[in-house]
């Protein structure tokens, strides 16, 4: 980093340490200078201690210092104890993830997120100096009043009525590309614990072939993007149980990760929730019931 931008991001987070700034507006600003999220987040984090003020020293005081003082044994420095590294969350199975239009913000955190991990897992070298959000599996999608998080929502056919209990994405696969991971295989983070993922090297591309697009398109319109450098489809792997854009998004429960299933059945709003909601959209007013 040059020092013009050096010299500007040491003033935002002096900004944000007299509370001028609040934790997203330094974050934006930030990663507007090129600072990547996790390390703009970071920073955030570390907020500095204000120093107590100091006088000039006297001149009686700037002369015994400058005098020869006996020496005398000292203990020797010890390092400062470090601090252990948060432990990892513990990958969930059977979960999904429910947002709530009305707490979104549309800040794009989750987005940015998302395609910071994926283009650095899949293409290090090519996308090493930029973030390109066409790598992000979950996008939040700008309506008039209103964001709308568009991800994939793992739904999958009846077998009573269509024949299978694949998802439409993977039914129509010619290559059975799409897949899901089962628990105790994939690479942590990232795959498993039952989710989805795409097999790349199955996967003819967008160019090719495409009919997963289509039949989500159809539907959900779509929980399925294509990378930019290959044009390989990419689905929302809930990063294997663990998903880091639940964790970035600085709106308490605007997303979360919550089970499909509670007490043997199927996630629903409950009575309470819905009536909260609707109250919501018809006086926009949000009062705790």
């Amino acid at each position: 980093m040059d020092q013009a931008r050096a010299e500007k991001l040491w003033e935002l987070h002096h900004e944000l340490e007299r509370g001028r700034l609040s934790r997203r507006q330094f974050i934006r600003m930030a990663t507007a200078l090129g600072v990547s999220l996790t390390a703009a987040e970071a920073l955030a984090g570390c907020q500095k201690a204000t120093p107590a003020p100091t006088t000039a020293p006297t001149q009686a005081q700037a002369v015994a210092t400058t005098a020869p003082q006996p020496t005398s044994a000292q203990p020797a420095p010890t390092a400062a104890p470090t601090q252990a590294p948060p432990a990892a969350a513990e990958p969930k199975e059977g979960y999904m993830l429910r947002f709530d239009g009305y707490r979104c913000t549309g800040c794009l955190l989750c987005a940015v997120t998302c395609a910071e991990k994926w283009q650095a897992e899949l293409f290090p070298e090519q996308t090493k100096d930029v973030v390109n959000l066409e790598f992000s599996r979950i996008r939040p999608m700008r309506f008039q009043y209103v964001d709308v998080v568009n991800v994939c929502n793992y739904c999958k056919l009846e077998e009573w009525a269509e024949g299978t209990k694949e998802a439409p994405c993977m039914s129509v696969c010619p290559q059975k590309a799409i897949k899901f991971v089962p628990k105790g295989e994939g690479k942590p983070g990232y795959t498993g614990y039952g989710y989805k993922t795409v097999d790349r090297d199955l996967c003819l591309g967008l160019d090719a072939c495409g009919r997963c697009l289509e039949a989500c398109e159809q539907q959900f319109g779509s929980g399925i993007s294509f990378d930019p450098i290959e044009h390989k489809a990419q689905v929302c792997t809930m990063c294997g149980g663990d998903p880091a854009c639940v964790k970035v998004c600085p709106e308490p429960e605007a997303l979360q990760f919550v089970p499909v299933v509670v007490n043997g059945r199927s996630f629903a709003f409950q009575p309470e929730a819905y009536a909260e909601l609707l109250y919501m959209k018809m006086f926009n007013v949000r009062r705790d019931l």
